[in-house]
C-alpha cells in the first residue's frame, strides 16, 4: 500500500532541485512517491528532474496559482494516507525528517497536519539570514519550543506553511484548497477552516526545512 505522495511545485528550480530530490530519496522512511508539477520552466530543471524516479506532469504557465498545481497533482497521487508538500527550494534538515514528520500522526489525535520551522539555504542573503534565522530563534526562545514539537489550535501567520507540511489526504478530499487564494494564501485558509472544525496542527522543529524567500532589504 503506497502510504505518502510528496508533491514539489517547479519552474525554473535548477538551483537546488537536484539536491532536495536527492535528500528525498535518503529518507528512512520509503513508502511514498514524487510528483512534480512544472508550470513551464525554461532552464535544465526538467532535465535534473527527469533523472529521478518521480512522476512529472506539465500545466501551463497561464493556468498556474499555488493552490491550482497542489490540487492538480495531489489529483495525481496514488497515497493512501499523507501528502507532503515541500518546496522545489527547501532541504529536509536529516535523513529522518518524514519519518520524524510523519510519527507525529501516532502521537496526537485530531490533527490536520504537521509543519516545521524554516531556516534560511547556505548562500542566502543577509535578509534571508535575519528574518528565518534570527527571529525564527527568537520566536521560539520567547514561546519555549525551541528544540520539540508543540501543538497548534488556531491559525496565525505560517501556521501550516505549505513550504513544508503534511496533511491527511482524506481531509484534502473533504475540502480541497481554495484556488480563489491564487497567490498564497490557500495553505492558511484550509488550515483555519480545519481549526475551524475542531482540528488541530503541531509544529515539530525534527521536520525543519532550510529554505530561501531571496529576500531583499525592501522585502
Amino acid at each position: 500500500m503506497l502510504e505518502t505522495s510528496i508533491i514539489i511545485r517547479t519552474k525554473n528550480e535548477e538551483q537546488w532541485i537536484r539536491i532536495n530530490l536527492e535528500k528525498l530519496f535518503c529518507q528512512t522512511y520509503k513508502n511514498f512517491e514524487i510528483i512534480v508539477i512544472d508550470s513551464g520552466s525554461t532552464d535544465r530543471t526538467l532535465e535534473i528532474v527527469r533523472k529521478f524516479s518521480v512522476k512529472i506532469f506539465e500545466i501551463p504557465f497561464e493556468k498556474f496559482s499555488y493552490p491550482y498545481a497542489l490540487n492538480f497533482g495531489i489529483e495525481k497521487s496514488s497515497a493512501l494516507k499523507y501528502i507532503v508538500i515541500i518546496s522545489a527550494h527547501s532541504l529536509p534538515i536529516s535523513d529522518t525528517w518524514l519519518q520524524d514528520g510523519l510519527n507525529n500522526f501516532k502521537n496526537h489525535q485530531n490533527i490536520m497536519g504537521v509543519y516545521g520551522y524554516v531556516k534560511a539555504l547556505p548562500g542566502s542573503s543577509i535578509w534571508d539570514k535575519l528574518f528565518l534565522d534570527w527571529t525564527g530563534f527568537f520566536r521560539r526562545v520567547i514561546t519555549l519550543n525551541k528544540l520539540k514539537s508543540h501543538l497548534v489550535e488556531s491559525g496565525r501567520m505560517g501556521v501550516m506553511g505549505f513550504t513544508n507540511a503534511i496533511i491527511l489526504k482524506d481531509l484534502w478530499n473533504r475540502r480541497k484548497f481554495n484556488e480563489a487564494y491564487g497567490m498564497r494564501g490557500e495553505d492558511g485558509e484550509w488550515a483555519d477552516y480545519w481549526f475551524s472544525k475542531g482540528y488541530k496542527a503541531i509544529r515539530d522543529a525534527n521536520f525543519t526545512v532550510r529554505h530561501s524567500h531571496n529576500l531583499s532589504l525592501y522585502g
